[in-house]
């Protein structure tokens, strides 16, 4: 008992990173471990050891949460919905609080390295669970599936089932990739693939084309030729499990059908391929004409809606007239229209901020932070369809990768040092 108390009290902070993954299937409950984290840095900081790490991680995660933060602040001075933009304000203070204690918590690299195992396994779990929901029409707890979409033991959150199995895939791969025999790496990426493609979000297909799409670069740089010839099997496994998935999905192929109308181009095929999302992008940028300096307010967009949409939306109308779109589904649209020019400013300065600090930092960091950076990337990507990025479920999910890779920010990795080391 004695050593399992010292064991947890040593490695508790990797436990609540994977129980914040664990977690985002069941509400606001992942919102527990994150908070645990936010709470925690008053008692990090009173260590000298680990105030050297908050230094150093402090540049990137404040100037991060600035270009995030003040944005919401000033449009929340007159919000359409002012009590909403407070409150989500003042709470996001957690938010930094808890990326900051990763930091310092998660540098040991065998304490992250925990976390991608467990979060590999987790992963696997998910779509694992997934087609065991589409063949049997209950997933392995009994869960049954949406009548919209594959949900898993997301239950009535469908539409973050295949999207977060997408935007989290570098943790998984980049273990199994590192870990994991050449096989069992294509395994992986094949069975999360097939998961996500028949979840029916395409937000999470073009998500998945962008992993292809980087590891397929990566695979041509000299370190990396393992990954060279583990790619060689990726299209002929990849052309198999989409053509099971078409032949055992009927959802899979009405949202393959509707993603093929955008091919009439026409302004009627465009918005039936976009699942009616033109309207909602319309009266976004319609918002931000009208309130250019600091938006429209943060999550005030539904109040908005009913002001700035057409008479005939066909989302009020869906309503019976009580409500219309909750957010842009668009990261940048979302930004403009809740925050204005003021919240642009702060995404571009954000993302130049970012770059500047992945380019440089040494290789053996960069080869350390990259799965929380390419899952960032993926949550982030400007031209996908997006949740509400203010909203709890990815403000969180977008914190806890940046605490994740603050804490590759470390004196104890020296460059051309391995990765993996101290596992």
């Amino acid at each position: 008992m004695k050593l399992l108390l010292r064991r947890l009290s040593t490695e508790w902070p990797s436990w609540a990173a994977v129980a914040f993954i664990a977690l985002l299937p069941f509400g606001r409950l992942s919102e527990i471990p994150l908070s645990l984290f936010a709470l925690s840095l008053p008692f990090v900081a009173r260590s000298a050891d680990h105030r050297r790490n908050l230094r150093r991680a402090a540049p990137l995660v404040l100037a991060l949460f600035a270009c995030f933060w003040l944005p919401m602040l000033a449009s929340a001075t007159d919000s359409m919905n002012p009590g909403k933009s407070w409150s989500q304000s003042l709470a996001a203070l957690r938010f930094p609080a808890a990326a900051l204690s990763m930091a310092v918590l998660l540098h040991a690299p065998s304490a992250r390295w925990r976390v991608l195992r467990w979060t590999a396994f987790l992963l696997v779990f998910w779509a694992l669970d997934g087609f065991v929901q589409l063949l049997f029409g209950n997933d392995l707890f009994g869960i049954t599936m949406h009548p919209d979409r594959l949900n898993a033991l997301f239950v009535d959150k469908y539409q973050f089932y295949g999207p977060t199995l997408a935007m989290l895939s570098p943790l998984l791969l980049e273990y199994a990739r590192r870990e994991w025999p050449a096989w069992a790496w294509s395994l992986s990426f094949t069975l999360i693939l097939g998961a996500v493609m028949i979840s029916g979000m395409r937000s999470g297909w073009l998500s998945m084309a962008i992993v292809l799409v980087t590891y397929v670069l990566l695979m041509f740089q000299r370190e990396n030729r393992e990954l060279r010839r583990t790619m060689l099997t990726v299209p002929a496994l990849a052309v198999l499990i989409l053509t099971l998935s078409y032949l055992a999905s009927p959802l899979f192929q009405e949202r393959l059908e509707l993603t093929r109308a955008v091919a009439e181009g026409t302004g009627e095929a465009i918005d039936y391929a976009s699942s009616e999302r033109l309207p909602i992008f319309t009266t976004a940028w319609r918002m931000y004409r009208n309130h250019p300096v600091n938006g429209v307010g943060v999550r005030a967009f539904p109040v908005a809606y009913m002001i700035y949409a057409d008479e005939d939306d066909i989302h009020i109308q869906k309503s019976g007239g009580v409500s219309g779109a909750t957010h842009a589904h668009n990261v940048v649209l979302e930004v403009m229209a809740d925050t204005g020019t003021i919240g642009l400013i702060g995404l571009l300065l954000g993302a130049i901020i970012a770059a500047r600090s992945w380019l440089r930092a040494p290789p053996a960091r960069r080869q350390d932070a990259f799965p929380a950076v390419l899952a960032l990337v993926l949550v982030l990507f400007p031209l996908n369809s997006h949740f509400a990025i203010y909203g709890t479920y990815t403000s969180s999910l977008i914190w806890f990768l940046v605490g994740l890779w603050a804490a590759t920010i470390r004196p104890s990795v020296l460059p051309g040092a391995s990765a993996t080391a101290g596992r």
